[in-house]
């Protein structure tokens, strides 16, 4: 019995801890050391109950059998739970990134520090990685371009691909925008280049209606609150004037006139210069806007020189709270050349009016003065054959006398 006890204990504190020791320092975080431990272990308990049954015989196989398969259940709870259920983990952990499920369960627990555990983390940074990439995907697909991708590391290949294709993606949506914007302003522009030709074609009878109209749907369409239309009066060429035919909600307060000579004032300056004139600076009290809520000056003034064959037509200027953006400057450009190709044909209808009332004018004093002659004509012409009859009576009456007095002489 002491040398059996003795064994035991020389086992239990001599050999088992030694072992132990020795397989942590050696296979220390690694799945070695489980491995060696549900072997050496069970292995030590069966070499004390084989040096006990040795030491009493076969009788004690009796208790040695039962106690030894004890320790193997024990071995094996030991490897269902270092070994079997990681790597069942493990397995599910893989066959869920084979459904294509990345997401990671809420239920995970922390794992040893050995190789299944390493395997198993690596797996699971894996499945966040392609989640992550889902979500990221997902984000790109709903047009959320600054969704931020997590990168696995500096050398995540995927991941700077996914970056590279979101910025690229990112440009092409700005420039498919830019280009929706441009075409938006193209058609926006072709559309008022048809409504105001249409406009001015129909206005060529009377000059103050046709500015009146055109400013007022002008305004309306550029989205400005104020706008006039200065027509050229060159009937003096030696005083060229421009004058205010048109307007909505003007109100000039420092410069009230209505009409301007070239080179005097920004419309007599615009028209001198032959070139459009942007203000963002307005001088105080140069212009107000009176509405129900109260006076207020505008921040930006434009005008539009309405310009052909280097003689300028007109004028258009253009109040606005906010900045007229390009677009429509240009725009203003394109119906500033239809507005002073309509103006100058309305003068030349005008002049070609006058003139042919003029003429009209003249034909009914010449044929007024004609139907003068012709009867004075009648009436010299009666005059002269009175006087014939008178001439040729005074000849006859004269051969009488020349007769008469003969025949005196002849007696």
């Amino acid at each position: 019995m002491n040398s059996v006890l003795l064994f035991a204990l020389i086992v239990i504190f001599g050999i088992v801890p030694f072992g132990i020791a020795f397989l942590r320092i050696i296979y220390k975080k690694t799945i070695v050391f489980k491995i060696g431990l549900v072997i050496f272990l069970p292995s030590m308990f069966c070499t004390i109950v084989a040096y006990a049954v040795g030491y009493y015989g076969l009788w004690s196989l009796i208790w040695a059998v039962p106690l030894c398969f004890a320790v193997l259940m024990l071995s094996n709870v030991a490897t269902k739970k270092y070994f079997q259920r990681p790597i069942v983990r493990l397995r599910e952990k893989i066959d869920e990134m084979g459904r294509g499920v990345f997401a990671a369960s809420k239920s995970e627990t922390k794992h040893k520090q050995d190789e299944i555990g390493d395997i198993y983390r690596s797996f699971k940074n894996l499945a966040v990685n392609l989640h992550n990439t889902a979500l990221f995907a997902d984000a790109i697909a709903n047009n959320n371009f600054e969704h931020e991708y997590q990168m696995a590391s500096e050398d995540d290949e995927l991941g700077k691909a996914l970056t590279n294709m979101r910025d690229e993606l990112k440009k092409a949506k700005a420039a498919e925008k830019q280009q929706a914007a441009e075409q938006e302003k193209e058609a926006w522009t072709a559309n008022g280049i048809a409504i105001f030709n249409d406009l001015l074609r129909q206005e060529t009878s009377n000059l103050e209606a046709m500015s009146r109209t055109f400013i007022s749907k002008l305004t309306d369409y550029i989205g400005v609150v104020q706008g006039g239309v200065f027509i050229i009066n060159n009937d003096d060429p030696e005083h060229v004037k421009y004058e205010l035919k048109g307007a909505v909600a003007y109100n000039r307060v420092k410069h009230n006139e209505k009409e301007f000579e070239v080179g005097i004032g920004l419309v007599g300056q615009c028209a001198y210069e032959k070139a459009p004139i942007y203000l963002n600076e307005i001088p105080d009290n140069y212009m107000e806007i009176t509405s129900g809520l109260g006076e207020a000056n505008p921040k930006y003034i434009l005008l539009m020189p309405a310009i052909m064959n280097d003689t300028v037509y007109a004028v258009i200027e253009l109040a606005s709270f906010s900045k007229i953006d390009d677009y429509k400057v240009n725009f203003l450009t394109k119906i500033s050349d239809a507005l002073s190709s309509t103006i100058s044909m309305v003068k030349i209808n005008a002049s070609t009016a006058k003139l042919l009332e003029e003429s009209k004018d003249k034909a009914d004093m010449l044929a007024e003065q004609s139907e003068v002659l012709k009867q004075s004509f009648e009436e010299l012409r009666a005059t002269q054959e009175d006087l014939a009859r008178k001439e040729a009576k005074l000849r006859e009456l004269e051969q009488r006398y020349n007769i008469q007095r003969e025949e005196d002489e002849d007696e």
